[in-house]
């Protein structure tokens, strides 16, 4: 972990806090800020009660920091997307970076320095401020929450992030129009803008940073269930495409399979009909599925590479498909090699995500800040 006192960087960033409610340490935490060079810093108030009125007044008289506010609760999302909609446009901000901080004081300043460090480098990548997550201080729900999304998102999305879920994060300002337009109101749109990051090709740096929770983290905004269950929609969603190009793929294979055993290979013995069937339907389902995949699931560029390892895994579904099948024909005889056909497919299509994502269509996006 980077510790040292240097924060040349800062001067070339704008340190964002969303604010709900926040205590009466956040001015003192802002002012040291400034005083270790940040450009500016710019807090929005999320629709924080009258209690907290002081603190906002003592935030506004301090030289080089901006509040902004929202009439109402709107959500961390919509606090950071204020932000960088209005740094975007702020008339002497042009081409100031961002590193995003909480209100809570999760972070310290050496670790805010060091993600604007890492920014610095110039990678034009986000860059996450890393906790350690193992150590036995974490809260348990702070703890499982993020064990359960870092594999997920690792199964899912092929980026093994070690914390999912820090609110330290620093975003180059090319990238503040690009984070603007992603989906999420509330704590899912960090989520929602890692996932975005994975599929996009944006590279993802990871810089680590003490591990701080006072008072058992007593004073977030997190809600367990409603916010866990917002972020596990966001992870699953990306699977909308897949799903969508498996469907269409499989409609494709079952019906060309169907057609093939039930009518041009009709006359043929079992174990050439089964063959010649599904050799034809894979050929005309795996055009489509390649090219469904490719666009719209991994993003990925027309490579003859890509079409090379594609091709290898459809021979190794060719001939696992046609076994299962046997297999499935010979436990169940009394059922439709139709079926029997389908239930296979959808175990092979299970494996075959995993194996796109990380050889098909690999592409490296995410790296260690050295």
């Amino acid at each position: 972990m980077d510790t040292g006192v240097g924060t040349d960087s800062l001067h070339s960033c704008v340190i964002v806090i969303p604010a709900l409610d926040p205590d009466g340490v956040l001015p003192a935490y802002v002012q040291e800020l400034l005083d270790r060079g940040a450009a500016a810093v710019l807090v929005v108030n999320d629709g924080s009660g009258a209690d907290s009125a002081p603190v906002f007044a003592a935030l506004s008289d301090l030289k080089g920091c901006t509040v902004l506010a929202h009439g109402e609760n709107r959500g961390k999302g919509r606090a950071l997307k204020t932000a960088f909609a209005y740094i975007a446009g702020a008339a002497g901000w042009e081409g100031l970076d961002v590193v995003t901080a909480d209100a809570d004081g999760q972070h310290q300043i050496a670790d805010v320095c060091a993600v604007a460090r890492a920014l610095a480098r110039g990678e034009g990548g986000i860059v996450m401020g890393v906790r350690d997550l193992t150590l036995p201080g974490v809260p348990p729900k702070s703890k499982a929450g993020n064990r359960l999304t870092s594999w997920a998102f690792h199964a899912l999305y092929g980026a093994r992030l070690a914390d999912t879920q820090t609110g330290l994060r620093g975003i180059p300002h090319s990238l503040l129009d690009w984070c603007g337009g992603i989906a999420g109101e509330r704590f899912e749109y960090e989520m929602n803008m890692l996932i975005r990051a994975a599929r996009e090709r944006v590279p993802i740096l990871q810089e680590p940073i003490a591990t701080i929770y006072y008072n058992g983290n007593a004073g977030t905004h997190l809600h367990p269930i409603r916010d866990s269950w917002r972020v596990f929609v966001i992870l699953v969603s990306g699977l909308g495409w897949y799903t969508a190009a498996a469907v269409l793929s499989a409609v494709t294979d079952v019906a060309a399979f169907a057609l093939c055993d039930g009518v041009v290979f009709a006359l043929l013995p079992p174990l050439w009909r089964y063959w010649w069937s599904v050799l034809l339907a894979r050929a005309l389902s795996s055009a489509l599925n390649y090219t469904l995949n490719r666009r719209y699931v991994f993003g990925a560029r027309p490579r003859r590479r890509a079409l090379i390892r594609y091709y290898c895994l459809w021979a190794c579904q060719l001939a696992a498909s046609y076994l299962l099948l046997l297999v499935l024909s010979a436990l169940l005889p009394g059922i439709y090699p139709v079926v029997n056909k389908a239930m296979g497919d959808i175990i092979l299509a299970i494996c075959s995500y995993q194996i796109q994502m990380h050889w098909v269509f690999r592409e490296e996006a995410v790296h260690e800040a050295g």
